[in-house]
């Protein structure tokens, strides 16, 4: 099953060990949700994970997705430090100049 990175962030912030109860988050989700575009994502998020995973294989789902994403937020993190940190933008411009 391939997901983007929204649903990946989305699934990291109300996702649980359990696969019935994050099917049934994401479907109160949806009904708070106000956008009509965003609900029909939302939506289509929760029936993915209804449909598509497995309950008997979304335990290791779910600990993958942690670990992927707690990855892509400690690299974003440490982007985040070497962009305060270095000044090549700086630099290039004033040999251009």
């Amino acid at each position: 099953m391939k997901l983007s990175i929204q649903e990946k962030k989305i699934l990291y912030a109300f996702a649980c060990p359990n696969h019935h109860n994050t099917v049934t988050r994401l479907k109160w989700l949806t009904a708070l949700t106000v956008d009509p575009k965003a609900k029909r994502w939302m939506l289509g998020l929760a029936r993915k994970m209804e449909n598509e995973v497995e309950e008997h294989w979304y335990p290791c789902f779910y600990q993958r997705l942690r670990m992927e994403m707690a990855k892509y937020y400690e690299t974003k993190k440490y982007l985040r430090m070497v962009e305060k940190s270095t000044d090549y933008e700086e630099d290039l411009y004033d040999e251009a100049v």
